[in-house]
């Protein structure tokens, strides 16, 4: 009860600031169609001999890292400019691509050494697949804890996985929700379907699915700032004490 208790008035909280945050900042809502289209256009340097692969990996750095200075400049100053994308692509590049390197390194040293033991299927899913599930859920918040901690990659994912442990229930049931209600907006979660140019970019259901989208990444910061800087107990009492 204490739990569901907690996730009301958290979210009471959170869900009014994101939706004030979200008018402040309607307009930055479509910036995922640029970045749709950029990464779209950076996909042709694959075909660059030797290089072609890191440039690549550099374009998407620099998308995330960017992005990160825009949410960082939305949760902490409500307002976002220039400089927050230019602070993003230089104080995020670099880490971002080095926890690219590190999915890519897993990922390579996976399929090199345990390919048999990857293509086992046990409960209808193949070991790999329950290992992508694993890692989408205790790593769920790192893209938050990229810009609002001051860590390392390593230390990103170790404090992501402490945050999950210590927070899992009032992070996933929110989030949950939205994701719930994105996929039925849109019928899929992936980057590309979520950001890609279209001809139906004027149309209601695109113009709602690029706000939710803010909106939930606006969410998601404000969500984990307040559980990151705060325990359940801690919560409790304040509430309490204002009673």
């Amino acid at each position: 009860m204490e739990i569901l208790k907690d996730i009301y008035y958290t979210n009471k909280s959170v869900v009014s600031r994101a939706f004030e945050l979200l008018r402040k900042n309607w307009y930055v809502s479509f910036i995922g169609v640029i970045y749709g289209i950029i990464m779209m256009v950076g996909m042709m340097l694959g075909f660059i001999p030797i290089l072609g692969g890191i440039l690549i990996w550099i374009v998407m750095s620099a998308i995330v890292a960017s992005y990160l200075g825009i949410l960082n400049g939305i949760i902490y100053s409500e307002k976002v400019g220039k400089y927050d994308i230019k602070s993003g692509l230089s104080t995020y590049i670099w880490k971002v691509y080095g926890l690219f390197f590190i999915f890519w390194f897993a990922s390579y040293g996976m399929n090199l050494f345990l390919s048999p033991i990857l293509k086992i299927n046990i409960g209808g899913f193949y070991v790999m697949q329950w290992v992508t599930m694993f890692a989408f859920i205790v790593l769920n918040p790192l893209p938050e804890v990229m810009y609002q901690k001051n860590m390392d990659a390593l230390g990103s994912f170790t404090y992501s996985m402490e945050f999950i442990k210590e927070n899992w229930i009032e992070w996933f049931v929110p989030n949950s929700i939205l994701l719930g209600c994105l996929y039925i907006l849109n019928g899929d979660l992936s980057f590309l379907s979520l950001t890609i140019f279209s001809s139906k970019m004027f149309s209601i259901p695109y113009i709602l699915k690029q706000f939710l989208i803010f909106f939930i990444m606006i969410y998601r910061g404000l969500l984990f700032d307040g559980l990151s800087t705060s325990s359940r107990r801690k919560r409790m009492f304040k509430r309490n004490m204002y009673k």
